[in-house]
């Protein structure tokens, strides 16, 4: 029988439970030695995500219209940008550069749960082709022993088979939380393998972020990280728009004096005439989508991050 290698954690957890839509209640849930496999973390900061706030409204639907729709089952436990401490080992487990994982390790989870069965697992193809994909703070909820599936508490169950990512000594908590918020940022990288395919340089790129918050700002720096030449920001908050300055803003418009012609217009004069390289939409907003189709050069890439469908 494999013994797990712990910390003496708790015996119980204080969790945040979202028990139903609008309603939020504080329980106290019993912490399992870990199966093989499995990972105990004491939670140091779990983010509030947008997702968070939908499954707040009741707006459980996820993956709309795609053969993955699904409907979420309350109550469960939300928070799925993590960073904490592993305290229990069950056995022998591993992160993601495949060194074991021991007592004391400060991690980040990865926020979704591949099955590691179905064709695009087994063919190694990126996690999101999973076809039964289960996600921490979402899908996985209280019905599922032992529950302790979100970062809203005091620890978090990962699963056997969760990518767990170690955090380097350097790097404070408040900016491993970001990691999961970071890793949206991926779609950066794709447009502008998609310019690099059409034959043209990406030295320099230029990039229009619609919607500075949160998501919005990890978007601007990913691109300033990646060379971006020119950036422009758009929001409806002028502090959202402030502090995207701090981050590198050459041109910042505030959506909720301007109106879309205008906006388009400037990033076009900004740009002599063509429009950028790359848009980012990161607003959440149905028409920003449509706003950045206008936004960008002929050839040129939309990222849609902003809404979940």
């Amino acid at each position: 029988m494999t013994e797990a290698r712990s910390r003496d954690p708790k015996r119980t957890s204080l969790a945040a439970v979202m028990e139903a839509p609008g309603r939020i209640g504080l329980r106290e849930l019993e912490v399992p030695e870990p199966e093989p496999g499995a990972v105990v973390i004491a939670i140091h900061l779990s983010g509030i995500c947008g997702t968070d706030k939908h499954t707040f409204r009741g707006e459980s639907r996820q993956y709309a219209g795609t053969p993955h729709e699904r409907d979420l089952e309350y109550p469960l436990i939300c928070g799925h940008e993590n960073v904490g401490t592993v305290v229990s080992v069950g056995g022998r487990a591993y992160d993601s550069g495949g060194s074991e994982l021991s007592v004391g390790d400060r991690v980040v989870p990865g926020a979704n749960l591949p099955c590691g069965r179905c064709y695009y697992c087994v063919n190694d193809f990126p996690y999101y082709f999973c076809q039964a994909l289960e996600d921490y703070g979402n899908s996985l909820n209280l019905s599922r022993p032992p529950g302790l599936f979100g970062g809203w508490s005091q620890y978090l169950y990962l699963l056997p088979g969760t990518p767990i990512f170690r955090v380097p000594d350097g790097l404070p908590d408040e900016v491993a939380v970001l990691t999961e918020v970071m890793a949206v940022t991926h779609g950066v990288d794709s447009a502008l393998a998609l310019l690099g395919a059409q034959g043209a340089s990406r030295s320099g790129f230029s990039v229009a972020v619609l919607g500075v918050g949160p998501l919005g700002l990890c978007h601007l720096v990913k691109s300033r990280m990646l060379g971006a030449g020119f950036v422009a920001a758009t929001d409806v908050l002028a502090g959202r728009l402030r502090q995207a300055h701090a981050f590198g803003v050459d041109l910042g418009l505030d959506a909720a004096s301007t109106s879309a012609d205008e906006r388009v217009a400037a990033i076009r004069d900004a740009t002599d005439g063509r429009g950028v390289d790359v848009a980012l939409d990161c607003s959440g907003v149905p028409a920003a989508f449509t706003e950045a189709l206008r936004m960008v050069r002929t050839g040129g890439v939309v990222v849609e991050s902003g809404a979940f469908v």
